[in-house]
């Protein structure tokens, strides 16, 4: 299991961590480490290396392994947290951290893997397991593709301790730890995880994912050989990864697994956050904001169906140029330039005002989606879900988002854009102030001095009949069942927003009808 991952090393910078003399077994004490997460991993990973090769009592090197993974665990929190949000606000240093998680966490995985073949017991293969996983979430993160090697360890692992028959055995693998878990089901957490379709996540829907998979870990469904009523399964003994198994073919010693009575937990889970206001959805912790785990929920109940609604398009090779511009403002900005040029930029958010288009090499099309190299400039801010507008060879602007990423082995990111609109049309909205709402001001002087403006861009009006009118716009705009006015060159006519179709961090997409005048 030792060498199954040792190509990984290639990935990441093996200058990134001191390598001093081995400390003494006592400095693997927490209260020794420093205090900057990335300092204190690179710091673990000389103690990891003074393990060596595994020599020694079996016993004792279990002890100083799991204090040292103990120890790491709040600091990989943190620093991937600083990834999450880019605190430092630059593509350097978002890298750096994640090679420094990849360094730090590989090690681990190593060290445990081997523990695992040396001492097979129930408490070593799940933290081994354990390990495995985090370093499977860190490569996701990163929309990197898991390493076969990662897949074969951890599904032998699975198989050494279903043949030792301690693979459902409950333990407590940390001290501090209230619920028991088992190899099997940290293998079905892995495994779960990676049939989520991460590559159409941002990263803190990932975090959220792994959270819910490991909540609902007692639930979930791993079958016995030969049984093939669960939607995905994987191989054992091999480097693929889980997968969907309708419409393929398995090998005959294939084993199913799905997410048993953890789907009718996370529907119940979506009935009370619907039932409730967003902002109190904090059903998988205080420190990610409540829509981003509402979306993930609402992503796995898709994606975990038997018959999921969803596949993607294939593309055909394609060429040419994507002039692309993000962040709502902007995008609503670059909408405004084609239609009314200058005279529109006081409306504008003056931030939006000179960021040039950035250039994407287009690589691929197929149904309503393009296919795009992005560019070093753009990886600092690129993420699934983020709206982009973009431009093809031919000038005319439209709306899309981010529904898919994919880093290649050579260091290259790939982008699947979901075309929304290619004609879309921002507009200027007035909230209509009707005479009993708590407003300092009258429907009438709103009118007059250009109050409760909001900028928003529709991107269907229904007129075409494919799909229901809908429109994004700021999130701090959205109000469900408010009336608007909106100004255009046919005269004045009004919309009623309906529902929140999907929630981001500057914009959400919602559902509206026309009216024919406001109630």
């Amino acid at each position: 299991m030792l060498d199954v991952l040792e190509w990984v090393k290639k990935r990441i910078d093996e200058t990134a961590g001191p390598r001093g003399a081995a400390p003494a077994a006592a400095d693997t004490l927490p209260d020794q480490l420093s205090a900057d997460p990335a300092t204190a991993l690179a710091e673990l990973r000389v103690r990891l290396r003074a393990e060596g090769g595994g020599a020694g009592d079996a016993v004792a090197r279990s002890a100083r392994l799991a204090a040292i993974q103990d120890a790491g665990a709040p600091h990989v929190a943190a620093l991937l947290t600083q990834y999450f949000v880019n605190a430092a606000g630059t593509l350097a240093a978002r890298e750096a951290a994640w090679k420094s998680l990849i360094g730090y966490q590989l090690r681990v995985a190593q060290a445990q893997c081997a523990q695992a073949a040396a001492q097979l017991n129930a408490a070593s293969a799940v933290r081994a397991l354990q390990a495995c996983r985090m370093l499977a979430k860190l490569h996701l993160v990163h929309y990197a593709t898991v390493p076969g090697g990662l897949w074969q360890a951890a599904y032998s692992i699975h198989a050494s301790a279903e043949k030792a028959g301690c693979a459902a055995a409950p333990v407590r693998a940390q001290s501090g730890q209230r619920t028991m878990t088992s190899v099997e089901q940290e293998l079905l957490c892995m495994v779960m995880l990676r049939v989520s379709a991460p590559d159409m996540l941002a990263p803190e829907q990932i975090e959220i994912a792994d959270r819910i998979v490991e909540q609902l870990g007692a639930e979930l469904t791993l079958r016995q050989p030969g049984v093939t009523d669960n939607p995905f399964c994987f191989e054992p003994g091999s480097e693929y990864a889980p997968r969907r198994a309708k419409g393929r073919l398995p090998a005959a010693s294939a084993r199913y697994f799905g997410p048993g009575m953890g789907y009718a937990s996370l529907e119940r889970l979506g009935r009370q956050a619907g039932a409730g206001r967003l902002e109190d959805f904090k059903a998988f912790g205080k420190d990610i904001a409540p829509r981003v785990q509402l979306s993930t929920l609402q992503h796995l109940l898709t994606f975990w169906r038997a018959d999921c609604p969803y596949a993607p398009p294939v593309h055909e090779p394609a060429g040419g140029r994507l002039q692309v511009v993000h962040g709502y403002a902007r995008i609503w900005q670059y909408l405004a330039d084609v239609h009314h040029g200058a005279s529109e930029l006081s409306l504008a958010d003056a931030s939006a005002a000179g960021q040039p288009a950035e250039t994407w090499e287009l690589k691929g099309a197929g149904g309503n989606e393009l296919g795009a190299e992005v560019p070093q400039a753009s990886r600092s801010w690129v993420k699934c879900g983020g709206a982009v507008g973009f431009a093809q060879g031919d000038g005319a602007r439209c709306v899309g988002m981010i529904r898919r990423m994919h880093a290649s082995p050579d260091g290259g990111l790939q982008a699947d854009i979901a075309v929304l609109s290619r004609e879309p049309h921002e507009v200027s909205l007035r909230a209509v102030i009707r005479k009993y709402d708590d407003s300092v001001f009258s429907d009438a002087s709103s009118r007059q001095f250009a109050g409760n403006t909001v900028h928003a861009i529709i991107l269907s009006d229904g007129a075409g009949g494919t799909q229901p009118p809908n429109l994004l716009l700021p999130p701090e705009e959205w109000h469900e069942g408010r009336v608007y006015e909106v100004q255009s060159k046919e005269g004045t006519r009004f919309l009623r927003s309906l529902q929140a179709v999907r929630r981001w961090d500057d914009y959400v997409r919602a559902t509206f009808e026309w009216l024919a005048v406001p109630d």
